[in-house]
């Protein structure tokens, strides 16, 4: 996917503006909820034209219910949209308005037809959802064209030219390359002065890091050195922060960008500093997160009932077998339980024993359990888990006990995903998808060990909506 370009050579004039992560976030989160505002003026004033009331401020104070709800309500349903990776493009920001819309329209289908008849207007509605967005996709267009350019990027120097800032330049140029401009390296290895290392010149030392930083313009210094760190480099990084240039860490700034934790390059007092210590979460958020998986499960027990009896008859008309397969794997704390799906391989799948990870043309797999992979049904059964608190809805995808011994010994800290429940979906399945490979597994470690380490209420809602674009859109494996 292409890069989004630059603005026009007459506008070169202008002063350079970076803008940081965050507050390209809150910029996307301001425009969405002005959008969703005037949608909702323009629902109510086009909703007088046809039901003969008069609009006025007193109308509009009669139906504040409106804003209250939709305003907000369709900056959750966007959250998708604040991964900033998604905002840069126009593909993904399309699909992921077009999924907000779907949403929108479902949500406000099922309240219309619950509610007390003539209550909520269909017009009304549907007026709303187009108006947000059309305008949406205006302002997020705006974003990509002018935002996302080379006079909102930030410009930084990379303190450490080894390991750490190869891998903080090359994540960067691969992800976030139209908002970070690395100009140089510094280095205080006089061996790798006048190197250049991923694209990017070594300018010195320490002594020449305040100099370089003021003369490149530059807005932020990556602190990227992983081993011991002299006085003369960290009197320089004072320096630069008394006049005003930031300074962040290049590990927390590989987290932010790339929504995974770099455990590849983690020592073991990072897991006990960093990250145990993370895991211990408020009794609050646990009692809210149950309560979320027992109103989910209410719901998913519901479309298990329906749909089962159409899953079993396609299952049972397409070959022998059972309908249901249990299978053991690892729960919290590496407690084994047996996990409930829909049977989607033939019975014969492992007769000899050994575990094998699914391939992505399996011919393990029947034809229909390639179509109920694809839409996730066969996961359905899991909301007994889910109601048996074996599993939450939200966490890290239970493995297997074969599957797990082995990775344990190839990757470290894989272990760490026990440390809390599993999930019918997580953060590694919305942003990678099924993986059948220790590299794969590397990468969804990386995922989970970030969701695991934040656990924040954006994060569940954000998962739970991408989640529904994968069965909605069928992109299962």
């Amino acid at each position: 996917m292409a890069r989004p370009k630059d603005l026009s050579p007459a506008l070169l004039t202008l002063p350079r503006w970076g803008l940081r992560l965050s507050e390209r976030r809150a910029l996307l989160l301001a425009g969405d909820l002005l959008c969703a505002l005037l949608a909702t003026l323009a629902a109510l004033w086009l909703w007088t034209l046809t039901s003969g009331a008069h609009f006025s401020l007193a109308y509009l104070a009669d139906k504040a219910i409106w804003f209250i709800i939709q305003v907000p309500g369709w900056a959750l349903l966007s959250i998708p949209l604040y991964d900033l990776r998604r905002a840069a493009f126009w593909q993904m920001t399309l699909a992921g308005i077009g999924s907000s819309a779907g949403l929108a329209a479902l949500l406000y289908l099922a309240a219309y037809f619950l509610a007390p008849p003539l209550l909520l207007p269909r017009l009304a509605g549907l007026y709303f959802i187009l108006g947000a967005a059309g305008l949406q996709w205006a302002w997020r267009m705006f974003y990509i064209r002018v935002l996302v350019s080379s006079y909102f990027r930030r410009r930084a120097l990379v303190v450490g030219a080894g390991w750490g800032g190869e891998t903080i330049i090359r994540t960067l140029r691969e992800l976030h390359g139209w908002q970070y401009e690395i100009v140089g390296l510094i280095d205080d290895d006089t061996g790798k002065h006048g190197r250049v290392i991923q694209g990017v010149p070594v300018l010195g030392d320490h002594t020449r890091l305040l100099a370089e930083a003021r003369r490149r313009e530059v807005s932020d210094l990556i602190f990227a050195i992983t081993g011991e760190v002299q006085g003369g480099m960290f009197q320089a990084l004072l320096d630069c922060q008394a006049h005003g240039i930031a300074v962040v860490r290049a590990l927390r700034l590989y987290e932010e960008v790339t929504g995974r934790v770099p455990i590849e390059h983690l020592k073991i007092d990072w897991l006990v500093s960093s990250f145990v210590e993370r895991v211990r979460l408020d009794p609050a958020y646990l009692l809210t997160k149950r309560l979320v998986d027992l109103l989910s499960t209410a719901a998913g027990l519901a479309l298990l009932v329906a749909l089962t009896p159409v899953i079993a008859l396609a299952i049972r008309l397409e070959g022998p077998g059972p309908i249901f397969y249990r299978q053991v794997r690892l729960g919290l704390g590496g407690q084994p339980f047996k996990v409930v799906k829909f049977r989607t391989m033939r019975p014969d799948a492992e007769q000899d024993g050994a575990a094998r990870w699914a391939t992505a043309q399996d011919s393990r797999i029947t034809r229909v359990g390639r179509f109920l992979r694809r839409t996730r049904l066969d996961e359905l059964p899991q909301f007994v888990n889910i109601l048996k608190g074996e599993m939450s809805l939200i966490g890290p995808r239970p493995e297997r006990p074969e599957f797990t011994a082995l990775l344990e010994q190839k990757l470290p800290f894989y272990r760490t995903r026990l440390l809390v429940k599993p999930g019918l979906t997580g953060w590694a399945q919305v942003n990678y998808g099924y993986g059948n490979t220790v590299a794969d597994a590397l990468v969804k470690l990386q995922y989970d060990l970030y969701y695991i380490k934040h656990q924040v209420w954006w994060m569940e809602i954000a998962i739970l909506i991408r989640t529904v674009e994968t069965v909605l859109g069928m992109k299962g494996t």
